[in-house]
């Protein structure tokens, strides 16, 4: 297990900011219009909203043309050709009993939190590719007991507090292009356990870079994993109103000793990690450094839920950051860049004694800010997307789609716009659903929420999750 006592505070300067950086987010105005149709609903898993924690949906990359849609309750299914097959591909609940930690809605609403689970999965991009290492290996991010196993990173907290254990574990698919699910008689492996000091801002996404795919590529076989910087600095519900002072105490995002929001980025199948159940990329941008960690890729996020590459125009990494209170924030992400998290949220100075404080604009930043970002009036909660690279929607072509995870609002800003040191304009998706145009909020029965999230075919085709029914819609043109 390592120390994390201590704390460096490290800039990395990429970008000489300039003034144009720190501006106003302009209103989002309508934009183009698409489809949206209903694919299908998984089984419930709940009988209250939401009905099932639809977090991902994504693919193999086998050619197989599945898909694999998980629910955060444990259970990952398989659709083939726009049908839910009967058996999961996964249930990590029943696997891992009394280990495995989720969302507690079903018990008790005192014990819900909306981030724990079956958080993430990815394929390694061997899976189909018999003889390669990383044949059949299939790995998920899990919430589990604090007693389930010894953490490789410790709790962030002065006091050594833990709330749960985010791990990383490997599993086994004996025919990738045949069987439709795990073999779980062959153990799973755990990669890496992290002691969590809060219920939230656990592990967002794992993945593979889909660019490469090819074991001659820089990048073939490494993960990447987004990681919160611990949890919500909410010490008390009447903060939100004005009452009490919001103090940020831990200011993980730029103590690069502890893994807390950072994305790292290891081998899952090396050894030369501290517990040798994983690698360090030796072309890591810190690798070496006592004042880092050899796995930090970049680093000063708050809750960095979701990210993706483009597969064309450079093949760039763009990430979707949740705020506080300020800002929502799309990064383009580099090796090694610093986004800021405490310093600032957006390119807003952030007030370390009552985050409720507004330091207004940073002018000169050190640090490098969001491609794109909007104000609370707007939304709450980002959820980061993907470009579209299909093929039923040239109208959408080349654009980053992301959206506001609880108003439910899909935007999208031309993919050619996010550069660094540039603020791109975002505009809002028009959806048309069964003849009508809508707001999925609409769509989804006038609910108070929607709990977006986003997934993606081998086609580039990108597909709407909603939790609180547990439907898959597909975008389509309109």
């Amino acid at each position: 297990m390592r120390s994390l006592a201590g704390c460096c505070l490290l800039v990395v300067h990429l970008v000489s900011a300039p003034a144009s950086w720190a501006q106003t987010p302009a209103p989002i105005q309508q934009g183009i219009q698409v489809g949206i149709v209903d694919v299908l609903q998984v089984p419930l898993s709940s009988p209250v909203k939401p009905l099932a924690r639809l977090n991902l949906l994504y693919h193999a990359g086998d050619g197989s043309g599945r898909l694999f849609v998980n629910d955060m309750r444990g259970r990952i299914f398989v659709i083939v050709n726009g049908q839910l097959l009967p058996q999961p591909f996964l249930d990590v609940a029943q696997v891992l009993g009394a280990a495995f930690l989720d969302d507690g809605t079903t018990l008790s609403p005192a014990t819900v939190s909306f981030e724990m689970g079956l958080g993430s999965f990815a394929f390694h991009p061997d899976f189909a590719r018999q003889g390669r290492p990383g044949f059949g290996c299939f790995y998920t991010v899990t919430s589990e007991t604090k007693s389930s196993g010894p953490a490789d990173f410790h709790s962030s907290r002065p006091d050594g507090f833990v709330h749960h254990h985010e791990v990383l574990r490997e599993w086994r698919v004996c025919d990738p292009l045949v069987d439709n699910e795990v073999d779980v008689s062959v153990p799973s492996r755990v990669v890496l356990r992290l002691a969590q000091p809060l219920q939230d801002h656990n592990i967002g996404l794992i993945a593979f870079n889909p660019n490469a795919r090819r074991p001659q590529h820089r990048d073939y076989g490494n993960l990447y994993i987004a990681v919160g910087d611990g949890g919500n600095t909410w010490n008390n519900p009447l903060a939100e109103v004005g009452h009490l002072p919001v103090v940020d105490e831990d200011r993980n995002g730029q103590n690069t000793l502890n893994p807390f929001g950072s994305i790292l980025r290891i081998d899952p199948r090396g050894h030369t990690g501290p517990n040798n159940q994983y690698g360090i990329p030796g072309d890591n941008p810190f690798c070496g450094d006592p004042q880092v960690l050899d796995e930090i890729w970049a680093y000063g996020f708050r809750n960095p839920q979701r990210f993706s590459w483009d597969s064309r125009q450079g093949r760039k990494m763009f990430c979707g950051d949740i705020g506080q209170k300020l800002r929502e924030e799309i990064n383009l992400v580099v090796p090694g860049g610093n986004y800021g998290w405490s310093e600032r949220e957006g390119t807003r100075v952030v007030d370390h004694m009552d985050q409720l404080n507004d330091f207004g604009e940073d002018t000169s930043p050190p640090l490098l800010y969001p491609v794109a970002q909007y104000g609370r009036s707007e939304g709450s909660a980002i959820v980061g997307g993907f470009v579209y690279r299909g093929q039923s929607i040239p109208q959408l072509r080349g654009k980053y789609v992301f959206g506001d995870l609880t108003r439910g609002r899909i935007f999208y800003v031309r993919r050619s716009a996010l550069r660094l040191g540039r603020q791109a304009q975002i505009r809002e998706l028009r959806l048309m659903h069964q003849g009508t145009e809508k707001t999925l909020l609409e769509i989804l029965g006038n609910d108070v929420r929607a709990d977006l999230r986003f997934g993606q075919d081998e086609d580039g085709e990108i597909y709407v999750l909603t939790k609180r029914d547990g439907f898959v819609r597909k975008l389509v043109r309109p």
